[in-house]
């Protein structure tokens, strides 16, 4: 296992004596003193032969070591828009140790006025400088940046992609070594597509036979400036990969109208493809009661666990994903009035303390408050201070749901009422049928997105667990309620429309789906912990409130993902032991995307747009390492390497 990602350190913003910008780290500039853009075009643009080789193309992929300012990614996304034969859908994927915090970014950009326009857009969603993958949407989508702050020996090897050029774009060889070490060619070499092209423009003896050792055909051209000359290559493998087929029919049929059933089909839909949407329920989610309203926060672990990395990148993802819902004009009923996590005892506040001190975040994403500034936000008194995250806020996911809806459009068929009894699978069709053998939809693509009723229809190796929770709607008049959302053993929203949501139970063995006077006692109970001077005069027995199914795997990660052949795996397990997930036998066109368990909110955008990834044969949005945990077939391994499948 690789080790966890790095704490960011910031670029600092210098100049050199000519006014270049420059790094006082690594002793370099960013780029020619000559000129910036113009280096981007020369160097790789023309470099690569672009914009040719993205001409008409379905998906074309860059792959950049080292963002720097963003001028080569500003330099092609100018030249991307303006050519009228360019690629339907770009990825620009991008590796960035020291990256800049957005004031210095926006400072840095205004000598560039050329790039202004798309320079306004990059920098308001610039994301926080967190370590991980922050994927970022232009263009109605078109054009995908992805970040991936990281040291670049760390990242690459956690990427999953196949790149049709690369930009080779660090500081001088001679002043950072990591940047262009043969095993990070040779890396680089995996990930390239057969043909793809690199550039770079240095020429040093050491690029040049690193290159060509890993697999490139590499020649010297006529440089940029004040360099006499460049490398620029493609990629010849030895033993070529075979390419991965891209889907046919963009057809899918999607089980669960739900909250990841709706973000799997709004993502599949962005792609160009048609959707058949099943729910057992009759009544829509967007026409059902919808009071209820979930909340949303990152993570966080001392040794940035699995857990907390994967879903950071949900959270960030999310956040983003909404934002741009709303500014299309879909209607969300949701605030990032702030979430303030409680920590009760003293040994959990110095865990968090240092935990925050680990990973160097910076203030916009995650602080610890002592109880005084605790207060101040929360307008009520605390027991204790707590960690506070000003992004978080709470959601109504039924506006979430109906927002995706309205997004897909007349994309999406729904079929509400109708429960699928089994699915076969029939030629090259997967088929969605109900309990008389009536056919309800089919498509080369099926989806699972209902919850715990997904491993009734194709097993995954491990039974999911069931557990049911209960929400209280307070009356706003019965107590005096925090400005903020309070989270610890429970939590409590701000009122909002006359109500005050509290939470949630946490119930095992239970499948009781009205609200019961129990859980009703112990959400006020939780309740006063978090308000402990508040005087609530509310009665357990005269409150209303709602059920929903959390769906949980037991090492409380989501399973997203192709779903695994259990059968053919099973036939073969004594081969399996010493096997890789991306060797393990799957079921065809078959995937799924569930066990969110009480995390629904933060998980669902990021897993929608990795399974839109994985079945359109595009960059993920997260880390290899991160893509695994999440993948439906680990019980599967898990179970082949103890010898229990």
């Amino acid at each position: 296992m690789l080790p966890c990602l790095m704490r960011i350190e910031p670029a600092a913003l210098a100049f050199d004596i000519d006014g270049t910008p420059y790094s006082p780290v690594y002793g370099d500039v960013y780029h020619s003193a000559q000129s910036g853009p113009a280096q981007a075009q020369h160097v790789f643009l023309d470099g690569n032969d672009l914009p040719r080789r993205w001409a008409h193309a379905r998906v074309f992929t860059i792959l950049e070591t080292g963002f720097g300012l963003g001028l080569n990614f500003l330099a092609t996304w100018r030249q991307w828009r303006d050519d009228p034969a360019r690629c339907a859908r770009l990825h620009y994927v991008s590796v960035e140790k020291h990256p800049f915090a957005r004031a210095a970014l926006e400072q840095l950009h205004a000598r560039y006025p050329e790039f202004a326009p798309l320079a306004r857009q990059l920098q308001d969603v610039w994301p926080p400088l967190v370590g991980g993958m922050h994927r970022l949407h232009f263009e109605h989508e078109r054009l995908t940046l992805t970040l991936a702050f990281a040291d670049v020996a760390e990242a690459v090897p956690r990427l999953r992609l196949r790149a049709d050029a690369i930009y080779l774009d660090g500081f001088a060889p001679r002043l950072n070594q990591d940047m262009w070490s043969p095993r990070l060619l040779q890396r680089l070499a995996r990930l390239a597509h057969p043909g793809a092209t690199i550039a770079t423009y240095s020429s040093a003896a050491l690029v040049r036979d690193g290159l060509q050792a890993a697999g490139f055909a590499v020649e010297k051209c006529a440089g940029f400036g004040r360099k006499r000359d460049m490398l620029r290559g493609s990629h010849a493998p030895r033993r070529p990969q075979p390419a991965a087929s891209a889907p046919g029919s963009r057809h899918a049929v999607v089980i669960g109208a739900g909250i990841a059933g709706a973000a799997v089909s709004e993502r599949l839909v962005r792609r160009g493809w048609n959707i058949d949407l099943i729910e057992a329920r009759a009544l829509p989610p967007t026409q059902a009661p919808a009071r209820y309203a979930g909340v949303f926060h990152p993570h966080i672990s001392r040794d940035d666990c699995i857990l907390s990395r994967a879903s950071r990148n949900g959270y960030l993802y999310a956040l983003r994903h909404w934002l741009a819902l709303a500014q299309s004009g879909e209607t969300l009923d949701w605030s990032r009035c702030g979430v303030l996590q409680l920590l009760g005892e003293a040994e959990r506040k110095e865990r968090m303390i240092a935990a925050i001190a680990a990973q160097g975040f910076p203030a916009e994403f995650a602080r610890y408050l002592e109880r005084g500034a605790a207060e101040a936000l929360a307008g009520c008194a605390l027991a204790g201070g707590g960690c506070w995250f000003p992004g978080g806020g709470w959601m109504r996911p039924m506006s979430l749901v109906a927002a995706q809806f309205a997004a897909a459009g007349a994309a999406l068929r729904a079929h509400f009422g109708l429960r699928v009894e089994r699915i076969a699978r029939s030629g090259e069709l997967w088929q969605a049928l109900a309990a008389d053998g009536r056919l309800i939809a089919a498509a080369p693509v099926l989806v699972l997105a209902n919850s715990n009723d997904m491993t009734r229809l194709a097993p995954v190796a491990q039974p999911l667990q069931q557990i049911r929770g209960q929400i209280s709607y307070v009356p706003a008049a019965s107590l005096a309620a925090p400005r903020i959302v309070l989270a610890g053993a429970g939590y409590v929203l701000p009122a909002f429309d006359g109500m005050v949501v509290s939470g949630s139970t946490y119930d095992r063995g239970n499948d009781d789906p009205e609200p019961q006077l129990q859980g009703h006692a112990s959400n006020l109970a939780r309740l006063a912990q978090l308000l402990p001077q508040a005087r609530i005069a509310a009665d357990a027995a005269q409150i209303e409130g709602a059920v929903g199914f959390r769906c949980a795997a037991p090492d409380h990660l989501p399973l997203v993902g192709a779903l695994p052949d259990v059968a053919a795996a099973a036939g073969r397990k004594l081969s399996l032991g010493g096997v890789q997930l991306a060797e393990l036998p799957r079921r065809d066109g078959l995937y799924c995307a569930t066990a969110y368990a009480s995390r629904g909110l933060v998980w669902a955008a990021l897993a929608g747009e990795l399974l839109a990834s994985q079945i359109e044969n595009e960059p993920l949005p997260l880390e290899g390492d991160l893509a695994d945990a999440l993948d439906p077939g680990r019980f599967v391994m898990k179970q082949a390497r103890r010898g229990t499948l």
